[in-house]
């Protein structure tokens, strides 16, 4: 028996189930098909989400069942990382706005849009596989692809584990990192860097939470030992999942079997040690690899990879289930407009294999800047310093950034200057805190700026919104491409009638008079980016003022832990003081 749909998506996991739930929201007449091998809910890791995801569930409508679940709500999450013993947190929004007599469920507006949650991912990846069902797709549990029938670059058929056979106009690699069908087509793969590591862990009943802020708010712990990293991330009130992160090759030489690498790890860190003492483990370790790679093509004629099918970088970013559902969204969108016919397919095509090869790039390269610059890893110098040379760079604050910056600091997906989801300011916070020292910033250096824009070309990059692509204007310069928008476009302006540092800053108080504060640091940013780069030149003149670090706004989400101080923030007593 053979079966026709108009799209097939291979895996039910958060990437499958948003390609499912967006294409039935934007594009309603297409019949739907989600295969998925296992039966869920299944446990699963990457529990840590980033606020991202909460505008794709809100979009596909699936926000507030996730909030009725009362998963933990993740403000933050806490590190001990870099080049001091001390505590840094990266915070989402400052505990002061968490409003502490706010019930749940919440709804989607205020704080709650720049939180997100830690997900006990049973649970979650049943309620968005089941949303899908309800908007309209059909679900098929239990059903393996046992085979992928490819001609020249494009699958003709699968077949199943129930031996009946599917075709259909668009097919969606969603199954992680089996990569059916990517598999299928013969799709190598490359691996960029040296970063290759596993993942221990086990499910702990009646942790403490190391923090608890309002009804239900905690940041997430991420803490180094010698030869690794350990998380502790609450996914439920009582349930709280804790993981080692080390090489591979740490674990195969260290002679230790997982479970006793793993109880040793959670005992040597006093941090985690005090939060689980009266504790209880599950008691079966599990393990998988955490190895960073890049699919070498993306899309083809009738076909696409999201989630890990496409590529995978480190978790010590949270990151994954948000880049899955971001390419998702786009994906959706990609084939909703390829049957509408109204937008160049080809081009469509390219700029969705082309964000999706930065976005997971710029999460490995950024997780490689974090590797390298951790001083507790004694264990593992070796290995970051293999990272470091990999990029052809001693590891100094100096030479670290722009290691990072390989590529541009720009992202195509957001307006602003910055990468892997965070802006130059926050990055050269993060610096601060790894490299223990102040970061510098080059517009600090030089105060009339001239535009070099002779070899500059116009490009388009695509806008997803409303469940239409429409085009964003770039500008290229050789390989690098920056949008004209947010930042960009304030800047960009400003320099077209401005060339010294007075006047500039000038312009930019005033457009942040009537569009906001943050446009002047998204301004700064860019211009720092647009110097760094090349796209203009700098030079110092002594009747100019300088523009000093601390005129440079800076956000407060990136700092040294002030949980003792903090009011809002009830400490665990294992943990306090």
């Amino acid at each position: 028996m053979q079966e026709a749909f108009d799209v097939v998506i291979v895996g039910g996991g958060p990437a499958g189930s948003t390609v499912g739930s967006m294409l039935k929201k934007h594009a309603p007449h297409l019949s739907v098909l989600i295969l998925e091998r296992e039966v869920f809910p299944r446990d699963h890791i990457g529990e840590s989400l980033l606020p991202t995801t909460g505008r794709i569930l809100d979009e596909i409508g699936a926000w507030d069942k996730i909030e009725a679940a009362n998963f933990p709500i993740k403000i933050g999450a806490t590190y001990r990382w870099g080049s001091s013993d001390d505590l840094w947190d990266f915070n989402l929004l400052e505990t002061a706005e968490v409003n502490p007599l706010e019930k749940r469920p919440g709804k989607y507006e205020g704080w709650r849009m720049r939180s997100t949650w830690q997900v006990e991912r049973g649970p979650f990846d049943k309620i968005l596989l089941d949303h899908s069902a309800e908007l309209g797709c059909v679900v098929r549990e239990g059903v393996a692809v046992t085979r992928v029938e490819a001609t020249d670059g494009a699958v003709k058929e699968l077949e199943l584990s129930d031996g009946s056979k599917l075709t259909a106009r668009f097919y969606v690699d969603a199954s992680g990192n089996a990569g059916i069908l990517r598999r299928g087509l013969g799709i190598e793969t490359e691996e960029p860097n040296a970063l290759r590591n596993i993942a221990f862990w086990d499910y702990w009943e009646d942790a403490d939470w190391a923090v608890t802020i309002g009804a239900g708010a905690t940041r997430i712990q991420i803490m180094s030992l010698g030869y690794g990293w350990i998380w502790f991330i609450p996914v439920t009130s009582t349930r709280t999942s804790i993981g080692l992160v080390c090489p591979a090759d740490y674990y195969k030489q260290c002679g230790k079997r997982p479970e006793e690498l793993y109880a040793e790890a959670v005992r040597s860190e006093p941090r985690i040690a005090a939060l689980t003492a009266a504790a209880k483990r599950d008691g079966e370790v599990r393990a998988t690899r955490d190895w960073s790679f890049l699919a070498r093509q993306m899309a083809g004629p009738n076909w696409f990879l999201v989630g890990e099918a496409a590529g995978f970088a480190d978790p010590i970013l949270s990151a994954g289930i948000t880049i899955a559902m971001v390419g998702a969204k786009e994906c959706a969108y990609t084939i909703a407009e390829l049957d509408r016919g109204e937008v160049d397919a080809e081009w469509m095509r390219l700029a969705f294999e082309k964000r999706q090869r930065q976005r997971v790039y710029q999460h490995i390269q950024f997780a490689n800047y974090w590797y390298s610059g951790n001083r507790h890893f004694s264990e593992l110098v070796e290995y970051t310093s293999e990272i470091a040379r990999g990029a052809g760079l001693n590891m100094s604050a100096e030479s670290a950034w722009q290691w990072i910056g390989t590529g541009g600091f720009v992202s195509l997906e957001t307006a602003g200057a910055g990468l892997a989801g965070h802006s130059i300011e926050q990055i050269k916070n993060i610096e601060g805190m790894l490299f223990n020292s102040e970061s510098e910033w080059q517009i600090t250096k030089v105060n009339v700026f001239d535009l070099n824009i002779e070899d500059v070309v116009p490009g388009k990059t695509p806008i997803y919104e409303g469940g239409r692509i429409r085009q964003g204007r770039t500008l290229r310069k050789g390989d690098l491409e920056i949008p004209v928008s947010g930042g960009f476009r304030v800047i960009l302006e400003i320099l077209q009638r401005e060339t010294k540092l007075g006047p500039i800053i000038r312009a930019l108080r005033d457009v942040s008079a009537k569009m906001g504060p943050i446009v002047a640091l998204s301004g700064l940013e860019a211009l720092e980016v647009l110097l760094k780069d090349g796209w203009i030149s700098g030079v110092y003149s002594p009747d100019q003022p300088l523009l000093r670090p601390e005129d440079i706004p800076r956000t407060p989400n990136i700092d040294w832990n002030r949980d003792t101080e903090d009011p809002m923030v009830r400490m665990a007593a294992a943990i306090e003081g």
